[in-house]
């Protein structure tokens, strides 16, 4: 036996964590301010390249063999080509981005959803050539239509995006940010 034990908060999973600190501000509302400037703070730090790298991971792991339960002629919904159900589990992979992309917005921290909404044009960028097996490859268009859509959002939420500097970041689409 251990003569230290671990503390309990280490232990916590990120769900069991949430539920301590809605506890503990319910308990104390008197730290509400502070949590909420510390939240504010780790939304702020985001990282534009690891935004990127997780886009692109998110959409370049996805397993190639997801389109055999979705393609193909299925019961009750006809014949489901591979392509669109290559978008579906894309879009599904996209989407925590672009939800955490919205929540930002709403929040109105404009620096950590512009950097945010960059590493997620980056990491699209990035998947722009797809690769044999993945499902990248039964979707070509892909990236260039879900950047196309993440523009036109950010202009909608009123997100000023670093047109020059992405412009230079992603040559083949300087087009796409006018």
């Amino acid at each position: 036996m251990r003569d230290k034990k671990k503390p309990a908060l280490d232990a916590l999973s990120v769900a069991e964590k949430a539920t301590v600190l809605d506890e503990l501000l319910a308990a104390r509302p008197d730290l509400r301010e502070q949590a909420e400037a510390y939240a504010v703070q780790v939304m702020r730090d985001d990282d534009r390249s690891a935004d990127a790298d997780d886009v692109e991971g998110a959409l370049q792991g996805l397993d190639i063999e997801e389109l055999n339960t979705r393609a193909g002629h299925r019961l009750g919904r006809g014949y489901v080509d591979p392509a669109e159900a290559a978008d579906e589990i894309l879009d599904e992979a996209l989407q925590p981005f672009l939800d955490d992309l919205q929540r930002r917005a709403d929040l109105g921290i404009g620096s950590a959803a512009v950097e945010l909404a960059a590493g997620i044009l980056l990491g699209l960028y990035n998947c722009r050539h797809s690769n044999c097996e993945t499902l990248l490859e039964y979707s070509p268009d892909y990236a260039a239509e879900r950047a196309s859509g993440v523009v036109s959002e950010c202009e909608k939420l009123g997100i000023e995006l670093p047109a020059a500097e992405l412009r230079d970041l992603m040559p083949e689409w300087s087009a796409l940010l006018h």
